[in-house]
């Protein structure tokens, strides 16, 4: 199993880091065309704003099974240890679900995209969209592995750890 995690893990840093290297040459080419040449580079924003949807969800996923993800504490700090453990199961089951049916939802979105294509790299919309349906099962697995004690739960920085 950690195996198969590290190669995960190397996978999903190898997607995001060539997704942001090239969204980053795309932009610059873009500027460069657009105030250095008289033909800009059109082709540069559509390829950009695709790459940045796969960098945000892929760094989704990378987050939530960091548990980087903004949370806020307050009131579950303040229950019994019983009590605040079985408010996390509850929010954990909740985020799963919630997961779960993104993902179902991103699938449905892939599918109407494949016949779409974009308007100037004609593109099928069905690429952008698988990165949305990785993230919502990546973090689903992540999710469902924490619920099932198969994976740890991320440690989370306390207050006076932050101060």
């Amino acid at each position: 199993m950690q195996i198969v995690a590290k190669w995960a893990r190397r996978a999903e840093n190898l997607v995001s880091f060539t997704a942001l290297a090239v969204l980053t040459g795309s932009v610059l080419w873009g500027v460069l065309t657009r105030y250095v040449t008289e033909r800009p580079a059109v082709w540069t924003t559509e390829l950009s704003g695709i790459l940045f949807t796969w960098v945000v969800f892929i760094g989704a996923m990378t987050a939530h099974q960091e548990g980087r993800h903004i949370r806020v504490t307050l009131l579950v700090d303040l229950l019994p240890r019983p009590a605040r453990r079985a408010v996390l199961k509850l929010a954990e089951v909740a985020v799963l679900a919630f997961l779960v049916y993104a993902a179902w939802l991103s699938f449905l979105m892939m599918q109407k995209g494949a016949t779409r294509p974009s308007p100037v790299l004609d593109i099928p919309f069905s690429w952008v969209y698988l990165a949305t349906l990785i993230s919502f099962v990546g973090m689903s697995l992540t999710s469902a592995l924490r619920l099932l004690g198969l994976m740890e739960p991320p440690l989370v920085d306390t207050l006076e750890e932050v101060l």
